[in-house]
């Protein structure tokens, strides 16, 4: 038996799905993942629930049968809460096969089995028909494919295929959007984790500064995505340059582009300093209307004593290719590029 086990790539970011043998200690994948982390958090699994059900009578109210497609189902938790507000059947889609086994006990021992079948495949390799492992396209889009940079574990091409091969047009999606925000900040303590600041020694001929070679010193680096709980960091860590603002958006609920692209937003400085680094989140609408919402968002833009802890999904950290002094009241355009799984910044004034 053949087993495939997710691996980070340390360059993309993105998560890649690697074939292991028939001896492979799967368990392993199961006791590292964060699967306990995700059905641990209330908030997440209340929003999905509601956007579940709030979707499933959208449909029902136009006189359809809702008919879901659970990619990514894990433990069949959002499958099984499709099943329980209503809809008529489920196809819940798992390529992790010990998760897909443990998935259809779980299923059957809550007695949906008859509401809710495991499909183990990539959902790339779902077929759809008379014949296939769906009998027809579903209405209703749940997934959580997420993790704290958005796209990393592969969400955008994932959905684009789902909406060419497996999706109704115009079907339900939750969550119905996703928005990424930004915000541009100096620290000295984060901008270490990127660069070699000067070391003082003392030496038998007194101090000494030992410093970075410049070919060290000029080279940007990876752009790859820093993941930490922005919630423990120290507000005297940092210094805020720019308001928060939307960088880009995604509307699950229509077709959905993975090409490489890139998007654009003006700032305006509201203090004086270092740009160096890009603090980033995001957060999820369950429905059209943004009601049911679901947020990242760190302690100084969300000031709430209700902050739900969770590790599955925290704030990005991006460090600039250099750092740029910047004005209180200059204006600045921040470009965020962006390919199937990761995403990079850079700044430019305007």
């Amino acid at each position: 038996m053949k087993i495939f086990c997710g691996r980070a790539n340390p360059t993309t970011g993105s998560m890649e799905w690697l074939e292991e043998g028939e001896d492979y200690d799967y368990h392993q994948e199961i006791a590292r993942s964060r699967y306990a982390d995700m059905l641990h958090d209330k908030d997440r699994n209340v929003k999905y629930y509601q956007g579940i059900r709030a979707a499933v009578s959208r449909v029902k109210e136009r006189g359809e049968k809702a008919i879901v497609l659970d990619i990514g189902t894990g433990t069949g938790l959002l499958s099984m809460m499709a099943a329980s507000a209503g809809a008529d059947f489920c196809y819940a889609i798992e390529v992790f096969k010990p998760m897909a086994n443990a998935a259809v006990k779980i299923v059957e021992k809550n007695g949906f089995s008859d509401k809710i079948k495991v499909i183990n495949k990539h959902s790339t390799e779902v077929t759809v028909g008379p014949d296939g492992d769906m009998q027809c396209r579903a209405n209703i889009l749940v997934t959580e494919l997420f993790d704290t940079e958005l796209i990393g574990e592969g969400a955008l091409p994932t959905y684009e295929h789902a909406h060419k091969y497996l999706v109704q047009e115009g079907c339900e999606a939750v969550p119905h959007r996703a928005t990424v925000y930004v915000q541009l900040v100096e620290s000295r303590r984060m901008w270490s984790w990127k660069k070699l600041f000067p070391i003082h020694v003392e030496a038998e001929d007194g101090e000494k500064f030992l410093v970075a070679p410049s070919e060290m010193e000029n080279c940007p680096g990876l752009p790859s995505v820093c993941d930490i709980q922005l919630n423990q960091m120290p507000a005297s860590d940092f210094s805020t340059l720019s308001d928060v603002v939307t960088m880009f958006s995604v509307d699950f609920s229509k077709p959905v582009q993975s090409a490489s692209t890139y998007y654009r937003v003006q700032l305006e400085a509201v203090k004086s300093g270092k740009a160096q680094i890009v603090l980033s989140w995001w957060d999820i609408d369950m429905d059209p209307s943004g009601m049911i919402n679901c947020t990242m968002a760190p302690y100084w833009v969300n000031p709430t004593s209700a902050l739900q802890w969770r590790d599955h999904w925290m704030q990005c950290v991006y460090f600039l290719p250099r750092e740029e002094p910047v004005v209180q009241g200059e204006r600045l355009c921040l470009t965020a590029c962006r390919d199937q799984y990761s995403v990079w910044y850079s700044l430019h004034r305007a």
